[in-house]
């Protein structure tokens, strides 16, 4: 990276310019690794607040992408249809109060929908946005955890730093020759 990244802004132009140089077929692969890291990293939240069932059908949905991806090819509508609906069927909690939806628990499930999304469309926003979904889980548990929380200062914190060369690094990797195996899915994590 030649230009520092400060904020949002910075990173939004920054990732976008990236994310431009890959195909479909490895900004499919990037999105779901960043849904992956979302469901991984924060396992904990999830099984709190959501149903077993459900935080099992978010697993099943991003496996069965990455299954569909590791054999070479982007999901087929029907699979894409069949995903969609099992996501719908996840209770989206509308009955409950909104102190009562952890924000990182929406986001994760949130971005493994634009995951599905992102298979159907050549979008290079909706990936941006996946991976920007990242940063903001790590800002949220930031904001929740740590006093001194600012985010004048949020692009100088270890953890977004670390997650911002992390995504360069799987950018990069699937710019150049990779293989198709399973050890995509923890690359840089």
């Amino acid at each position: 990276m030649k230009k520092q990244i400060c904020d949002f802004d910075d990173y939004s132009e920054f990732l976008m310019k990236q994310l431009r140089t890959l195909r479909h077929f490895e900004r499919c692969l990037f999105s779901v690794w960043c849904v992956d890291r979302l469901l991984t990293s924060h396992a904990d939240l999830l099984e709190e607040y959501l149903s077993e069932q459900d935080h099992r059908t978010l697993q099943e949905i991003v496996n069965d992408l990455w299954d569909a991806l590791l054999e070479g090819g982007i999901p087929e509508k029907d699979q894409l249809n069949a995903l969609d609906i099992e996501f719908i069927e996840i209770d989206d909690q509308w009955d409950a109060s909104m102190k009562d939806i952890h924000p990182v628990v929406s986001i994760v499930k949130q971005s493994v929908g634009m995951c599905i999304l992102c298979c159907r469309r050549n979008d290079v926003g909706l990936v941006q946005t996946i991976a920007q979904s990242v940063m903001d889980s790590i800002e949220c548990t930031l904001e929740e955890n740590d006093p001194s929380y600012s985010p004048d200062i949020l692009f100088e914190y270890p953890q977004i730093q670390n997650e911002l060369e992390a995504q360069v690094a799987m950018i990069k990797l699937l710019k150049g020759e990779y293989e198709l195996d399973a050890n995509l899915r923890t690359m840089f994590g």
